[in-house]
């Protein structure tokens, strides 16, 4: 990871959706989640995970948003990517009328600023205009995200106690939530 001169109050561009990924962004994407979990974040990564994870996890998103299998929207600042979500429509005939957020990260020195609820508006945006009527997402607990989900019109479905282990003996619940678009 490298260190990144993120400028809180700073102008940040975006949201964008991301067609034709930069050569770059493999690298920018690990950057941001090594950045997010090293201060705490829940993206689906351990502080003990090494960049070459990272990178692997980048790389196959990457290749998703080539393949139209995933829609990536992006924030950032000055050539560092500050912010993401990604958004997958189901594939089953039964379910291609939903999707799921994947991911969504906002660099911790941006987040409480309102970037988590503009990339999730751009993601209703993109749910809108590729016909989906509802989605779901999974996080974890201990983050209080409840409260951030909820105040933005996702509604908790259900919980899987201890489903996440962050580290020896720090066992999270993971949450289901819904909303509809």
């Amino acid at each position: 990871m490298t260190g990144s001169n993120i400028d809180a109050d700073g102008f940040i561009s975006g949201p964008h959706r991301v067609d034709t990924p930069h050569p770059d962004l493999v690298d920018a994407l690990a950057d941001l989640w090594g950045r997010v979990t090293v201060a705490g974040g829940a993206v689906g990564f351990s502080p003990t995970d090494s960049i070459d994870q990272l990178r692997a996890a980048a790389a196959s998103l990457v290749e998703d948003v080539r393949g139209k299998k995933v829609h990536l929207i992006t924030i950032g600042q000055q050539h560092v990517l500050v912010g993401l979500a990604v958004l997958r429509q189901r594939q089953l005939p039964v379910r291609k009328h939903t999707g799921e957020l994947v991911w969504l990260a906002v660099d911790p020195e941006l987040q409480g600023k309102g970037w988590g609820k503009k990339l999730l508006d751009a993601v209703l945006v993109q749910a809108q205009a590729i016909g989906l009527e509802k989605l779901d997402l999974v996080t974890r607990s201990g983050h209080d995200l409840e409260r951030f989900y909820e105040a933005q019109g996702w509604v908790e479905r259900g919980r899987w106690p201890g489903a996440v282990r962050v580290a020896t003996g720090d066992d999270r619940d993971e949450i289901w939530f819904t909303r509809d678009v």
